[in-house]
């Protein structure tokens, strides 16, 4: 509760927050760095107490917190051990595991803006099974149809509490006084998505950034019931582009920008 004050009062993501002093942690717990780095923080995994006095250097940016305020992509290269940065595209994860949400990972390894838990609703169907067959055209609809709710400036979250799709386009056609149908929807979330992956082509981000962390590509999970599993990319990121209409590395093909206007 105090880090999430703390969040609030100096307008820091405590998601970000989260996994950075996180990664932090396990820098500590391997050996990577000590309480000399920390400025005397004994930072443990898991312990309440360095949690909030490391969450006080980070948010002012002072001390060992200069170093977690990187985000921690960053971090674990500083200290030479980046694959502990569960992150994509330098955004750090929110409270889902791509090995027991298969769908939600390869939505965190294709999403524009990095692993982003808001881009997507795969939910459902990864809750279901972690079999990865029909996961990209889950995941692939999911974004689209979050662009155009993001683009309307209505709120996700009543779609967690019963709203449907229905719902949300009888509003947009209401204030808009259009006729608009699902695949009108699918269509501007498109256009969207794909505008936005050409500014990261723009900047260089490609294929080589639309993945996940080594351990949740290569080191099975160890409890719970994804145990045994690992996120299987590999076999949904091919289909996904597919779908999409781009090419194997990940780039829209001049087909599909010319369908959509772009």
């Amino acid at each position: 509760t105090y880090v999430g004050f703390l969040c609030n009062e100096y307008g820091i993501d405590p998601i970000s927050l989260g996994g950075s002093i996180a990664a932090a942690m396990e820098l500590f717990d391997i050996g990577v760095i000590n309480e000399q780095d920390t400025g005397g923080i004994k930072l443990e995994f898991g312990s309440a107490e360095a949690l909030c006095a490391i969450a006080e250097l980070t948010v002012r940016s002072e001390g060992f917190g200069a170093d977690i305020a990187m985000g921690s992509k960053r971090l674990c290269e500083k200290y030479g051990h980046p694959d502990l940065s569960m992150s994509v595209k330098g955004q750090e994860f929110a409270a889902y595991d791509g090995r027991g949400m298969q769908g939600m990972g390869l939505a965190y390894a294709t999403s524009n803006r990095g692993a982003c838990h808001l881009r997507a609703d795969p939910y459902g169907h990864d809750f279901e099974t972690t079999d990865v067959a029909g996961k990209a055209a889950v995941v692939r609809d999911s974004q689209n149809e979050v662009a155009f709710i993001d683009s309307s400036g209505l709120c996700l979250f009543p779609g967690g509490c019963g709203w449907t799709m229905e719902d949300y386009l009888q509003l947009v056609n209401g204030s808009c006084e259009t006729e608009w149908s699902m695949d009108h929807v699918q269509m501007v979330g498109e256009r969207i998505w794909n505008l936005e992956k050409m500014f990261n082509l723009k900047s260089g981000l490609g294929k080589k950034d639309d993945t996940l962390p080594k351990r949740i590509l290569e080191e099975p999970a160890d409890v719970g019931s994804a145990k045994g599993l690992v996120c299987k990319l590999g076999d949904m990121l091919p289909e996904y582009y597919q779908l999409r209409g781009w090419d194997a590395e990940g780039n829209p093909t001049s087909e599909t920008l010319q369908r959509l206007g772009l």
